[in-house]
């Protein structure tokens, strides 16, 4: 599993390719200020289940489940947890 710092790592790396975010970023910033749509959500959703070799439900394909750096690092998070046996 990923560590936390590594998992936030790697958020901000996707979110670059898509957003317009920089190292100095605040984990709690609302993406849509810094230019999340919900057409790049849909971008940063299948980077992020590439990436993480995860898949997101229905269900937590909410706009407020991806609004933060924060918020993206704790779905990934439960994902990792829901994967262990």
């Amino acid at each position: 599993m990923e560590e936390r710092k590594d998992i936030r790592d790697s958020v901000l790396q996707i979110l670059k390719e898509i957003i317009s975010v920089d190292d100095a970023i605040n984990r709690d910033d609302f993406l849509g200020e810094h230019g999340l749509d919900s057409i790049k959500a849909v971008s940063l959703i299948v980077s992020l289940e590439e990436h993480f070799d995860i898949t997101f439900d229905d269900g937590e394909l909410l706009f407020e489940n991806f609004s933060s750096i924060n918020n993206i690092q704790e779905m990934i998070n439960k994902k990792f947890e829901d994967k262990s046996f």
